[in-house]
């Protein structure tokens, strides 16, 4: 593959996990130089994009009219980015983040069931079906330098055959870029399978065509202890609050809605949360954030009114009312254009869900 031949390329970042051995305090939170790791992971995945993007427009700018048109909207930023993790937090991780109003935020179902499961969560977000697909986890401080030297090895990568950072001999399946297409295929036949939750990333794209990219000793380090994150510039362990809550963030919400169900007496009622939640998150990122309180309580309405109506039962009135809800407000997301000018211009245009308005949810 040659520089001109490049399809588009995408990200997905990964801020998952109950980081057990930080206790229990979240990876993505963790402050270096002034920013999260989340916010600085999806910052440095924005510069590439954009970059890619750029280079996209140079490249039709010498060509005819036709072919300059679909050579611009095949590359760059088009699909944006993704990041996987609890929704509820990843606002917040996201302040101090240039690039953070054009990341669309979307939880693995079941919640902190892994990085494959999170993996195939990004993936049902992204709106393109073809091109290339920067996977990074969000515990990297240095993603950005790893994430360009990855684009530079692409170039040399043959039709189809994604590149796979390898640091000090070990390979880095979070520190990627896939193909696409092969990648939807592997995920596809993992989730047929039932092999996603608490899966293996490296047992999932063990048949996905990799080039190895070499990186320097340490570029590729991320914190898994509070050694690690000292290493970076991280101080000593914060309180457990945050951690604590972040784990108990299940049994919270659960804890709640129980509560809200038996004070308007419907106790029996089966409430998707993650779909609500999920739900919540497209909306805001489409619209604006006051959108998704709004959203998801017209869509609340709609399916008690239908259920009540008799048109159909609670859950299904339910699931079809967030479906909906969902692809009206993945409609309303803005399209990739033309590249901005001045500073602007490190941040890609912001994600779209697929044709149909999907996003994870649990069904």
């Amino acid at each position: 593959m040659t520089e001109h031949e490049q399809p588009p390329l995408q990200a997905l970042i990964l801020a998952g996990g109950k980081s057990r051995r930080l206790g229990g305090v979240p990876k993505a939170g963790l402050m270096v130089e002034g920013r999260t790791l989340l916010a600085r992971t999806v910052d440095a995945a924005a510069r590439v994009l954009a970059g890619q993007l750029q280079m996209a427009q140079t490249r039709a700018s010498r060509m005819p009219t036709a072919q300059a048109a679909t050579a611009q909207g095949g590359g760059g930023v088009e699909g944006g980015i993704v990041v996987v993790g609890p929704v509820v937090c990843i606002a917040e991780w996201l302040e101090g983040s240039a690039a953070r109003q054009h990341a669309t935020a979307v939880q693995e179902d079941p919640p902190f069931s892994g990085p494959a499961a999170g993996i195939a969560a990004g993936l049902e977000a992204l709106a393109a079906t073809a091109g290339y697909v920067l996977v990074l986890a969000c515990d990297m401080p240095r993603a950005g330098e790893v994430a360009r030297l990855l684009v530079a090895e692409l170039v040399n990568c043959a039709p189809g055959q994604g590149v796979m950072a390898v640091a000090d001999g070990r390979k880095q399946p979070l520190a990627a870029i896939y193909p696409l297409a092969e990648l939807r295929k592997e995920v596809a036949a993992a989730r047929a399978a039932h092999r996603l939750e608490n899966a293996s990333v490296f047992s999932l794209v063990a048949s996905v065509n990799m080039k190895e990219c070499a990186v320097p000793s340490g570029l590729a380090a991320d914190i898994d202890t509070w050694e690690d994150a000292r290493a970076q510039g991280i101080g000593a362990a914060p309180t457990t609050a945050e951690g604590q809550q972040l784990e108990n963030h299940d049994e919270l919400l659960q804890a709640w809605t129980q509560k809200l169900l038996a004070a308007f007496e419907l106790a029996d009622l089966d409430v998707d949360i993650h779909a609500v939640l999920n739900l919540a998150g497209v909306a805001a990122h489409s619209i604006v954030r006051p959108a998704a309180p709004l959203t998801t309580f017209v869509a609340g309405m709609a399916a008690g009114m239908a259920a009540g109506s008799g048109q159909t039962d609670e859950a299904t009135a339910m699931k079809a009312a967030l479906r909906l809800a969902k692809k009206l407000s993945a409609a309303e997301a803005p399209v990739a254009a033309s590249a901005p000018e001045g500073p602007a211009a490190s941040a890609p245009a912001a994600a779209a869900p697929d044709a149909a308005g999907e996003v994870p949810a649990a069904e």
